[in-house]
């Protein structure tokens, strides 16, 4: 994975290079272009407003208005959007994917990849449990989040999904590690085909590949996503435009009958990155039911999900915040069917405040809760009017006589600005240490 050639010159094609067919076809959902137009003519017209712009009126006004005048108003537009997006600040936050038995799978990430175990959560209402695993913290790490659902011990991963790339330092020594901690090794290390960067690859205990790249030292060990896809110059600029990528390096080896280009916001020695293969004369692929998704942040979920209409993907969930809680999000599906979720970067933020693990250490609260602390006994000294459940997706909610004056509980855990999990008998809240004191008991009773 180390060979570099130039692409051609038509997967960059320019806005100027931008034109319309007459196969397009209106549908009740959008537009949609017959598969024969070239996507560097722009795989969709404008399906919703974007900054002022519809295209349901750009439709209805091209009988009255002269071609030339369309498609300046739609060049207006497609400038505008890739203005913003190239401005938006983007990150790949983390790579979902689904295993059977969650903490097997943890110890494979842990004791096998090295990896440390940042958070967990439990949703029991929907029946489902999150494990989130990386080498540094979420707010500027990519990170993996396994979901296990409850009862389901197997997943089919299909073959279009390939790999996670690991970076080590020594990747020799890595595999002896793994092996020694009976992980399964499925290709020795040696020089990567067509190329001379040494790699190995390993599974874990659901059958996900995990290739280990010798590149030291690197700020983000967790670097790579391999994803199949069926048309590489459509890939491109799909995650150009709809995604604001930067295409960083492509690699073609006829030998072997595949090519391939890194997709990402940054340097790939420095940030995770995307790997888009593609099989000489291979268009469709199984997708299965293991891998999920890659969640990307975003400033701005409602202009993200038109900038991803603009340029050919499919929106599967309109933005919004999701229910119960504040974050905002939107989910878009690419040419081939890969699912990526886009997450407000304030609302992220928040959510990691709120989810601080429990085994955090003992840390006493300042000022008058100073005799606070995680495992302390409290009582209930006032009713606040709105309470959040401390799940790992927190809900707001109006107490109705939920949390009163004279509860007691136990502190689990504690978050930041004097705010706390508390496990009352009716659950687990986030309460701010002016509802509560500590709960003392006279010694002298009995």
């Amino acid at each position: 994975m180390v060979r570099i050639i130039p692409m051609a010159s038509s997967i960059r094609p320019s806005l100027s290079s931008f034109r319309f067919s007459d196969s397009v076809t209106a549908s009740r959902h959008g537009l949609r272009l017959h598969r024969h137009l070239l996507f560097s003519h722009l795989s969709s017209v404008p399906q919703a407003q974007f900054f002022g712009l519809k295209a349901s009126k750009l439709l209805k006004t091209a009988g009255t208005r002269a071609p030339h005048a369309v498609q300046a108003s739609t060049a207006v537009a497609l400038e505008t959007a890739l203005e913003w997006i190239k401005k938006d600040k983007r990150r790949m936050l983390h790579v979902v994917y689904r295993v059977g038995d969650l903490e097997r799978t943890i110890k494979f990430h842990t004791e096998c990849l090295g990896m440390k175990l940042l958070r967990k959560r439990d949703i029991p209402d929907e029946r489902y449990t999150n494990a989130f695993l990386g080498y540094g913290p979420e707010d500027s790490h990519f990170v993996i989040e396994l979901t296990y659902n409850y009862g389901v011990d197997k997943y089919d991963i299909g073959t279009a999904f390939g790999h996670f790339g690991i970076a080590v330092e020594d990747v020799t020594k890595t595999v002896e590690l793994i092996k020694a901690k009976g992980g399964k090794v499925t290709r020795e290390p040696g020089p990567v085909k067509g190329g001379s960067t040494v790699t190995a690859f390993v599974e874990d205990p659901d059958g996900y590949k995990f290739e280990l790249i010798e590149r030291w030292p690197t700020p983000e060990a967790l670097c790579q996503v391999m994803l199949r896809v069926g048309d590489l110059e459509r890939s491109i600029n799909y995650y150009k435009k709809a995604f604001g990528m930067e295409l960083l390096r492509t690699r073609d080896n006829p030998e072997y009958k595949y090519t391939i280009a890194m997709m990402g916001y940054g340097p790939e020695d420095k940030n995770a990155v995307l790997e888009l293969t593609y099989n000489y004369g291979v268009t469709e692929y199984v997708k299965g039911n293991g891998y999920a998704q890659i969640a990307i942040g975003t400033d701005d979920v409602y202009k993200t999900a038109e900038g991803v209409k603009l340029f050919g993907g499919q929106i599967t969930r309109e933005p919004g915040p999701l229910p119960g809680i504040n974050t905002q999000i939107t989910a878009c599906l690419d040419p081939d069917g890969w699912k990526t979720v886009f997450v407000d970067n304030i609302d992220f933020l928040k959510e990691l405040e709120c989810e601080t693990p429990s085994t955090e250490l003992r840390v006493p609260a300042p000022n008058r809760s100073s005799r606070l602390e995680i495992g302390s006994p409290i009582i209930v000294v006032e009713a606040p009017k709105v309470i959040k459940t401390a799940a790992s997706v927190p809900c707001l909610r109006a107490n109705s006589g939920l949390v009163k004056p004279g509860d007691v509980g136990r502190i689990v855990s504690r978050k930041p600005k004097d705010v706390w999990a508390v496990r009352l008998a009716i659950g687990t809240y986030l309460l701010d240490g002016k509802y509560f004191k500590a709960l003392e008991f006279d010694e002298s009773e009995e």
